[in-house]
């Protein structure tokens, strides 16, 4: 049996805890290998989503256990003495960290294992972003400095050149182990969603933190444009929540509608015509994945890691500074200029060949097999 703790920073809704909750469901399922896995949250949060997460993940048989509150500050100063504790309990082969604070977590309680000198389970992490500790370039090399003999995991080129590039600054080690796994998904199946589509308008979505990686606040400029220059054409649908939730909700405008976080969104993206992603960076992007799995073009910012999500020539790439650029492709959604029905199939060929569940289940299930030999 390897036990797996699954370290992320909250069950919310993410890209990088999706792939989290889909290794606990589903690595080692067809491989004869016994596997258990345990989701490991930095701090506690009680949207609805999290809420039915939680009760889907335990009725699956997933153990949960939280380090902190729904303060994320005190969890984080609280938080390595009871992983320490956990990790001491429940005796994990394996730690596999998701993302910057769940690595910050990870680098404090390593520390904590060297002062009393106890042997550390095998380190995974997977790089889910192309933007490394940009804003707290201190604190991202005293992190860095403490994790060494890890497996890297890039969850596209550009996130591992990310990875590579973050330590030669830092002039620390690089992992000699270093894999490419893209984030996979299967086909999603078609549930009831709680949308306000309008048949008789263009309906975007925009599913996503409400931050500024994702680019929302771009997005809330270019929907000002748009609604003055193609008035009641298009209604916009922002599923999510975070830092600009209170400048959307200031549009108050008929044609935009906010929803809160939904629980198994993949299921329910065919509700759209089209998804927006106007994303400064990306590590790769899995709502755009799952929008091509469910026949919805993506309209994805031209940046690095998201445009890995896309064919090579998709028409509906836009440069982010280019106001003009996304202007012309609105304006040909407005007068049907698109084949949809060639890019839903193109799309939908590039994601089944190149983004498979399986494939990215059964290369971490070999990975886990091979640190653990």
């Amino acid at each position: 049996m390897i036990k797996v703790f699954q370290l992320i920073r909250s069950i919310h809704l993410g890209g990088a805890e999706i792939v989290a909750f889909n290794l606990a469901e589903f690595c080692g399922k067809d491989s004869g290998n016994e596997f258990e896995f345990i989701i490991v949250e930095l701090h506690q949060t009680h949207d609805s989503y999290s809420i039915e997460k939680k009760k889907e993940l335990l009725l699956k048989g997933i153990r949960i256990i939280s380090l902190g509150n729904h303060s994320k500050t005190l969890s984080l100063l609280i938080a390595p003495f009871v992983l320490a504790y956990q990790l001491l309990k429940e005796k994990p082969q394996v730690v596999h960290s998701h993302t910057d604070l769940p690595d910050l977590l990870l680098s404090n309680t390593i520390r904590l294992f060297s002062v009393f000198n106890f042997q550390f389970p095998k380190i995974v992490r997977t790089i889910h972003n192309t933007e490394l500790w940009s804003s707290h370039k201190k604190l991202g090399k005293y992190v860095e400095s403490a994790i060494v003999g890890d497996t890297i995991v890039g969850v596209s080129k550009a996130a591992l050149d990310a990875y590579v590039k973050l330590r030669g600054v830092y002039n620390l080690p690089i992992s000699p182990i270093q894999q490419l796994v893209y984030n996979g998904c299967t086909t999603p199946i078609k549930a009831d969603y709680q949308f306000k589509i309008n048949p008789h308008k263009i309906n975007i979505g925009f599913c996503g933190r409400f931050e500024h990686q994702k680019g929302i606040d771009i997005l809330i400029q270019r929907i000002k444009i748009i609604f003055k220059k193609f008035p009641n054409i298009f209604l916009f649908h922002l599923v999510g929540n975070g830092t600009f939730l209170e400048e959307i909700l200031a549009l108050k405008n008929e044609n935009l509608i906010v929803y809160e976080s939904v629980p198994n969104l993949a299921d329910k993206l065919y509700a759209f015509d089209y998804i927006i992603m106007p994303s400064r960076y990306e590590g790769l992007g899995l709502v755009s994945i799952e929008a091509s799995f469910s026949g919805v073009p993506v309209i994805a910012s031209n940046v690095l890691g998201l445009n890995e999500t896309l064919p090579v020539n998709w028409p509906l790439k836009f440069q982010l500074d280019d106001v003009e650029e996304l202007m012309l492709i609105i304006e040909k959604i407005k007068n049907k200029e698109f084949d949809l029905g060639v890019l839903k199939n193109t799309a939908y060929s590039y994601v089944y060949d190149k983004f498979s569940l399986s494939s990215m289940i059964s290369s971490y299930t070999k990975l886990y097999l091979e640190i653990n030999k």
